[in-house]
This record gives C-alpha cells, sequence and structure tokens, in this order.
C-alpha cells in the first residue's frame, strides 16, 4: 500500500469508528447523512437543552411540545412528547389540556382566517378586553 492509501484507508477507518460510537450514543443519530451525523447530533444536544428547565420548567415545556405536535399531526412527536412529559410529571389530565389547546387554536384560527376576521379588527378587541393600565 501507498502512503497516501494507507492514510486513506486510516481515515475510513476513523470515520467508521466516530459514526459507529454516534450510533451507539443516539439511535436517533442514524436518521442523518453520515456527512451531517456529527453536527446533527450535536444541534439535537444543543436543541434539548430547552427541555432542561429553563427558561420554561421542563413539564411544562413537554406539554408545549405536546401541544405543537398534536398541531402537527406528527405521530412520531406526540408518542415521545406524551412518554417524555409523563416522566417530567405531567398528568394525563394535563396532557389532555395541551391537546384541547392545540385544538382550540386551529379552531379559531379556522374561524378568524375563514370569516376574514383582520388583525386590526382582532388587536382592537383585544385591546378593549385589556383592563386599562394605571
Amino acid at each position: 500500500m501507498t502512503a497516501s492509501a494507507d492514510k486513506k484507508a486510516n481515515s475510513t477507518k476513523k470515520s467508521e469508528t466516530a459514526y459507529e460510537a454516534l450510533l451507539k450514543k443516539s439511535p436517533f443519530n442514524a436518521m442523518y447523512p453520515r456527512i451531517i451525523a456529527e453536527a446533527a447530533a450535536e444541534y439535537f444536544g444543543e436543541f434539548n437543552k430547552l427541555f432542561a428547565g429553563k427558561p420554561i420548567p421542563t413539564k411544562e415545556a413537554r406539554l408545549v411540545a405536546i401541544s405543537a405536535s398534536a398541531a402537527m399531526r406528527c405521530e412520531y412527536c406526540i408518542t415521545a412528547q406524551v412518554i417524555l412529559a409523563k416522566k417530567a410529571g405531567a398528568t394525563d389530565d394535563e396532557i389532555k389540556a395541551a391537546v384541547q389547546i392545540a385544538a382550540e387554536v386551529a379552531r379559531f384560527s379556522t374561524l378568524l382566517y375563514g370569516n376574514e376576521f383582520g388583525q386590526e379588527k382582532l388587536k382592537n378587541m383585544l385591546n378593549k378586553s385589556q383592563p386599562a393600565k394605571k
């Protein structure tokens, strides 16, 4: 083997070992093309900091994620977020409320949009319903 070929083989083996380690760290890493798997895994780790208790407490962050997952109709997200919310202490009733909130936001959005309610009319109504500032 030439020095160049030997170097390339070692690099490939090292890359393969690193990829296998990445897969052992989390099976979700297999979803990404190898060329970006390491960066994607790093981003996923950073993203998950949103569920670490700050700025929103973990349970509440998971309930938000359930609401978003329901609105997106993502069966994978719902499954994961419900399991993780329960691990964070969410009750079945809190989970149902998060789903109901998603449903109500979608319902009101459809009603407002379909009736061409308009942003100005909505803002005026909301401002009138607020108590006067002192």
